[in-house]
């Protein structure tokens, strides 16, 4: 009679554990949606990673002004054309400009002002380049980190969560190990129960993927369809923003779309007739 209790009080024991690990693993895969507005950044950071902000900040700089597109690369902008003459481009005011529009600014300067000898020909700077130099990784940091303590990455907050909720079902599959190894195979009970409660966690408690960070960007490309160009009567462009926030949520593809110099080059076609006969 004991051991039947025993072995009840142990099933109530995993039922509770389970449901406590689904409860911790939704909260995981949709945390709260944060109080504060994302920015255009974040935005593009949640749906292309650091490749996504990036893009979104060149974008903003490209139709300032204060970048060029040239072929299959990034040049900062020193002079520009203005009623046929040739002016040094004004500096953009500080209210346009986040600290990643600085940091990208700054990156692909010091890329253009670094000392090459005669025959040092470098390629123009690339998104993913831009990406990788110091100031813009530390600003990506910060974006990543504001991220993250909002719950809206698969970062190491929310696996180290997702661990804590599966502790009291991993210490009840080590105790049904530990009885169905002291008790014997006469009682196969604990064994299959042990077993089955080892099976479940393995297949039914994966990490989840954070579904609310999704949710946000799906939300925000519906209030903001794939961008179009307007101009103003003036023909200067009006819409930089909207044009950054454009690639964060729809993509680089947007920002190839009007700058197609940008873009990769497309793939070489192979001749399979010349490789099957070598």
């Amino acid at each position: 009679m004991t051991s039947w209790l025993a072995f009840g009080g142990y099933c109530v024991a995993v039922v509770w554990a389970g449901w406590s690990a689904w409860r911790v693993r939704a909260a995981v895969a949709n945390p709260p949606v944060p109080e504060r507005e994302l920015d255009v950044y974040e935005l593009g950071y949640l749906r292309g990673g650091e490749t996504g902000a990036v893009a979104a900040s060149v974008g903003l700089l490209l139709m300032h002004e204060a970048l060029l597109a040239r072929e299959r690369g990034i040049a900062v902008n020193r002079i520009a054309v203005r009623g046929g003459d040739i002016v040094a481009p004004e500096p953009l005011p500080d209210t346009l400009l986040r600290p990643l529009d600085r940091s990208v600014m700054a990156a692909a300067r010091a890329y253009q002002q670094a000392p090459r000898g005669r025959w040092d020909v470098r390629p123009e700077q690339s998104i993913h380049s831009l990406a990788e130099t110091r100031p813009v990784r530390a600003e990506l940091a910060q974006i990543r980190d504001a991220l993250d303590r909002d719950g809206l990455l698969d970062g190491p907050a929310a696996r180290a969560r997702f661990r804590r909720g599966l502790l009291p079902l991993k210490i009840l599959i080590g105790v049904g190990a530990v009885a169905a190894f002291t008790i014997g195979l006469g009682n196969p009970i604990p064994l299959v129960l042990a077993t089955a409660v080892a099976a479940v966690t393995a297949v039914a408690f994966t990490p989840p993927s954070v579904k609310t960070s999704e949710r946000l960007v799906r939300q925000a490309a519906e209030k903001h369809p794939a961008y179009r160009p307007r101009m103003n009567p003036s023909g200067d462009t009006d819409d930089a923003d909207a044009f950054a926030r454009g690639i964060a949520l729809h993509g680089v593809s947007v920002l190839h779309s009007r700058y197609p110099q940008l873009a990769p080059p497309p793939p070489t076609p192979v001749d399979l007739s010349h490789a099957l006969r070598q």
